[in-house]
């Protein structure tokens, strides 16, 4: 069975909808392909954001945004691994491509003033204001779709700015009543948000969207340029026609095992991602030529492994961007040393996961552990567990550190004198040895109500508890290379016809770097946006 298009796009989180959207607002008649049975990818399970420098939105306030400045800072974070002219595309390009989603959805951007770029010390960088966060999304919207949108991990219907409001670590003080009145009424908050929102303006477009559709071939014409592609849909073969071309937009390929030991080169084994990121779109762009980049890196971070946790019938791997920053709590190897600020990014703390200790032959900080105490247990929500419900398994709990050092298998001497030298430090508010809670980053992840500073508490009587941290990812940011249109390039840097990726199957544009909170979706949109446009030339 084949059908005929003037694009195919594959995948279904903001990079795809952005794509389809596009080039359906140009004239073109798409179709989008998403594997699994509801729309919305990775994106639908983040927190929504867009990191947009220079942007509309951003209080100016004393120290105005400027290209300059977002290409300083793109540029440190990228270590001279990416093609100039793709970080300058990105930077001119996220406000049109802002501008053009305002104008074609009922998309309803605003500044987060207080979240910090993620190296707020690098030049270029800003304290606030260029991360983006959407609104409430009324799923009602979609009628008889509406239960084709993927589900976030929490079904809480919040908005990021009401999360800073309230705590995001402190659900006790979130209003239930309103949160309730949203969820009886089918809305939906952050990345859920935002894809609902760009898929209904597809389908307003008359974009052609169809789930259980698994991409597994690319068809080419006897000169090699990409006319369309072979999907599994329902179990059934069928090929997709594209006269102007495909845009792959599929995600990472993190959920791929022989992929990751072979690319990414490190133990990364808690995606936090939907697991139908399995490299599909890398692995067809392999097979036609393309040059591939970036393939060691990924959006990394520490993840929670809660027993019996499951998203999709795969294990939920959870981040802990908030609670590893809370006052009450350190981070140890097995030596029972910190080996970092608990507060920084969770991309660079991804990285530190990673070290390699060639001496002893080991990754040094693998496996690794959040320690705290029975006032932290009592204070804050850990992954699925709340305060004052029962301590689960995977939770070690002892009322001694020698005696939790043992049942984690940390070395019980290390742990007691690191516990000793931290508590000195933190009961006068600071940490000399990696400085948590000085840094605007760090400052913005903690809890107000402790002082004097909210990120460090010393850890006071025990019982204690331990939960391991597992080196995960957002998702993987290597793929095809692309051209400034998102076009993608064969390995002599000649563009392949027809192709075109965005999102994580690409080459990110940030290489190695994270900026700040939003920056995946922001790339995979601009790149998005280019690429619906391009096909229309």
């Amino acid at each position: 069975m084949t059908e005929e298009n003037d694009a195919v796009i594959i995948g279904s989180g903001a990079a795809g909808l952005t794509a389809a959207l596009s080039a359906a607002s140009l004239g073109l008649r798409v179709t989008l392909l998403e594997k699994a049975p509801v729309f919305g990818g990775t994106t639908a399970v983040s927190g929504g954001s867009v990191w947009a420098p220079n942007s509309k939105y951003l209080e100016q306030g004393s120290r105005p945004d400027s290209r300059e400045d977002a290409l300083t800072y793109v540029r440190a974070l990228a270590l001279g691994r990416v093609d100039d002219r793709l970080i300058e595309t990105f930077v001119d390009t996220i406000n049109p491509t802002l501008d053009f989603l305002e104008k074609e959805t009922a998309i309803e951007f605003s500044s987060n003033p207080h979240h910090p770029d993620y190296q707020p010390h690098l030049p270029g960088a800003r304290e606030g204001g260029r991360t983006l966060q959407v609104g409430i999304y009324d799923t009602n919207l979609l009628g008889e779709r509406a239960n084709q949108l993927r589900k976030g991990h929490s079904s809480v219907p919040i908005t990021r700015l009401e999360g800073d409001a309230w705590g995001m670590e402190r659900p006790e003080r979130w209003d239930w009543k309103l949160l309730a009145e949203r969820v009886a009424s089918g809305l939906v908050g952050m990345g859920a948000s935002l894809v609902g929102t760009l898929l209904d303006a597809c389908l307003k477009k008359g974009v052609q969207a169809v789930v259980n559709a698994r991409a597994v071939e690319l068809d080419r014409d006897p000169q090699g340029r990409v006319i369309g592609v072979y999907a599994e849909v329902d179990g059934e073969r069928r090929l997709f026609r594209a006269t102007k071309g495909v845009i792959l937009a599929s995600g990472g390929f993190e959920w791929n095992k022989e992929l990751v030991d072979n690319f990414l080169g490190v133990p990364c084994d808690a995606p936090a991602s939907p697991p139908a990121n399995e490299g599909d779109g890398l692995n067809m762009a392999m097979a036609v030529g393309a040059a591939l980049g970036n393939m060691s890196e990924a959006w990394w971070g520490p993840m929670i492994a809660a027993s019996g946790d499951s998203y999709d019938g795969a294990p939920l791997y959870r981040p802990t961007s908030g609670l590893r920053t809370l006052p009450g709590g350190i981070i140890v190897n097995r030596k029972g040393r910190r080996f970092l600020d608990e507060a920084m990014n969770y991309n660079d703390f991804g990285k530190m996961l990673a070290a390699f200790d060639a001496h002893d032959y080991e990754y040094a900080n693998l496996p690794c552990w959040l320690v705290f105490d029975e006032r932290f247990r009592q204070s804050y929500p850990i992954a699925t567990v709340t305060p004052g419900t029962p301590t689960p398994h995977w939770m070690l709990t002892a009322p001694t550190l020698a005696e939790l050092a043992e049942a984690a298998g940390i070395d019980a001497a290390g742990l007691g004198a690191q516990v000793e030298e931290f508590n000195g430090h933190a009961a006068n508010g600071v940490d000399p040895v990696f400085h948590r809670g000085e840094s605007v980053y760090d400052l913005y992840r903690g809890d107000p109500e402790v002082t004097p500073n909210r990120n460090l508490r010393p850890l006071e009587s025990g019982p204690y508890y331990a939960v391991q941290l597992h080196l995960g990812a957002l998702g993987t940011k290597g793929g095809p290379l692309t051209d400034t249109e998102g076009a993608v390039l064969d390995t002599h840097g000649a563009r392949i016809p027809g192709l075109y990726a965005c999102g994580n199957v690409a080459s990110s544009p940030f290489g190695p770097g994270y900026p700040g909170a939003g920056a995946t979706l922001a790339a995979g949109m601009v790149f998005g946006y280019l690429s619906g446009q391009a096909l229309a030339v």
